[in-house]
């Protein structure tokens, strides 16, 4: 934890109650006909789903449950009924009317709404169970691209900055410090008990508890399960067995009853997640409009383009990787640059509409803030180029150095580089900026950006702040260079994604294959066809 972060942690104890985090929320709230709530239930010990409750946030959830989450052939079917919901809400080309062409057609985004990370887990096994499976029957089309579309959704929440996959308990976390243990804030119930009772401490601390008590995770309290649960599925079983379908009927619906009732406690906590952050009086975080804007640009680029069957030029074929793996050198290594570039973007990005996290930044010692001593302009005779030198008095160590590449706060399209770091005398620091970006441009209004960089008569003495200038087009171009064919090591990073790879999920009984055997016979396979 970092020490600022302690120290809001500090404060909230103090008051007693959760503190705002930041001037700004960081997270995009979507139109409600934009959003899809979803909640899963599973079955102790399963990984598939025993029930999942799907919808808007202003209508009554759809509610689907199977007796018997072991049998693979009913949870198949009730995943069937579930796909073209989360498949349409994603535009997925068969369920649209019209096949999207760019990126420009998923506007406006539309969110996926998860409880917490055991949910968002859940889309993964969504993904080993169904992606490749050969069962289903005339269902397998749509099994197969719900299983893609959760594998999409998965791997797109470990993006940072993504808005597609919101984890409700997270987004709180991120909106407000709460005063209590960070491993008590994994759950929902939890944090929205802190944020809707009255009173002090003591009596926010009792209600949070008790509804700590409720689970809300994926899995059921297991004493709850084994009070009637259990016996239930048993006797559904029973009467399966030997084709008694009133006794059937009856245990499936008791068993229902119950199941329904978690998945709609679920979805309740999901749209009053929603009806906080939606009530919150902070404005949203101006950056968080390019992050929406990255967010579509990924959906067409990783999962709707696919969906066509289109190769890009840039980033690499219609391919999916697999679910345990990428299976795919070039891809991996795209990835592990674009998600890279997510992280500069995000870090560059939020702070210049948030003084927290400015103060974050200047405290970990990635930016500076002070008044400017001196502006002149160190011109060459043929181009601008305007000096400003700041006192920065801050008392840590600054992780910046000379030729560091920085951005003004607030105007980031005003960027530039340090070309001196020397001590004032008086245990400052007088840093020399020498401006590369906007060096003429001036902003409306009042303000420092409303006069000329060299205009030293107007800028001594102002305060000013930089920070690191975000470097995430120099990942993402090296992310699209990695499709280039060509190159060293390219007939073996290039080679290996025609191959055809064993993959487990695609049968249950299926052995994992022998990594060292596969890459062996890929590679031998290539040498063979390279002139």
């Amino acid at each position: 934890m970092m020490p600022r972060q302690l120290l809001r942690r500090l404060r909230a104890y103090q008051a007693g109650q959760p503190l705002p985090c930041g001037e700004k929320l960081r997270v995009w709230l979507a139109d409600p006909v934009d959003c899809l709530l979803i909640s899963f239930v599973r079955m102790g010990g399963e990984s598939r789903p025993w029930g999942v409750a799907y919808g808007s946030p202003h209508e009554p959830p759809t509610v689907l449950t199977v007796p018997e989450a072991r049998n693979r052939d009913l949870v198949a079917q009730m995943m069937a009924q579930f796909a073209p919901a989360l498949l349409r809400h994603l535009r997925h080309p068969d369920y649209q009317p019209s096949k999207p062409d760019s990126a420009e057609d998923l506007r406006p985004l539309r969110q996926v709404w998860l409880a917490n990370d055991t949910h968002l887990d859940m889309l993964h096994q969504l993904e080993y169970a169904f992606a490749r499976t050969q069962h289903g029957g005339a269902q397998r089309p749509v099994l197969n691209a719900l299983g893609r579309a959760c594998g999409w959704l998965f791997r797109e929440s470990q993006r940072p900055g993504q808005m597609a996959v919101i984890v409700a308990a997270q987004a709180l976390r991120e909106a407000y410090t709460f005063p209590a243990e960070t491993i008590r804030q994994q759950h929902l119930g939890y944090l929205l008990a802190w944020l809707e009772t009255d009173g002090d401490y003591a009596a926010r601390l009792t209600n949070a508890s008790q509804a700590e008590r409720q689970s809300t995770s994926t899995t059921l309290d297991p004493q709850f399960e084994r009070a009637g649960l259990d016996d239930w599925v048993a006797r559904w079983g029973a009467a399966a067995r030997v084709g008694e379908a009133a006794d059937m009927q009856r245990w499936s619906s008791r068993i229902d009853t119950v199941i329904r009732e978690e998945l709609q406690r679920r979805h309740d906590l999901l749209v009053n997640s929603l009806v906080r952050l939606r009530s919150d009086p902070r404005a949203v975080n101006q950056g968080v409009a390019t992050l929406v804007r990255a967010t579509v640009q990924e959906q067409w680029l990783q999962y709707t383009r696919l969906e066509l069957n289109r190769d890009d030029e840039l980033d690499g074929p219609a391919f999916f990787p697999a679910a345990e793996t990428d299976r795919h050198p070039a891809a991996a290594a795209s990835r592990y640059l674009v998600h890279q570039a997510a992280a500069e973007l995000v870090e560059g990005l939020l702070v210049h509409d948030d003084a927290e996290l400015l103060a974050e930044a200047i405290a970990a010692g990635d930016a500076f803030q002070g008044n400017i001593r001196a502006a002149h302009e160190a011109s060459d005779g043929r181009s601008t180029r305007p000096v400003w030198t700041i006192q920065d008095a801050a008392n840590r160590q600054l992780r910046l150095r000379i030729e560091s590449r920085v951005s003004v706060v607030g105007f980031p399209e005003r960027h530039g580089v340090i070309t001196g770091i020397r001590p004032a005398g008086d245990g400052t620091l007088l840093i020399d900026v020498e401006l590369k970006g906007r060096k003429t441009d001036r902003q409306p209004g009042p303000g420092l950006h409303a006069f000329a960089p060299t205009d030293a008569r107007s800028l001594v003495g102002r305060s000013v702040a930089f920070v690191t200038r975000a470097a995430d087009e120099i990942s993402r171009t090296k992310s699209r260079r990695v499709w280039q064919q060509q190159g060293p090591g390219a007939w073996l990073t290039h080679a290996v994604p025609g191959t055809r790879f064993p993959h487990p999920g695609e049968e249950d009984e299926a052995p994992e294959p022998d990594d060292a055997l596969v890459v062996d016979q890929a590679l031998r396979r290539t040498r063979e066809a390279t002139p």
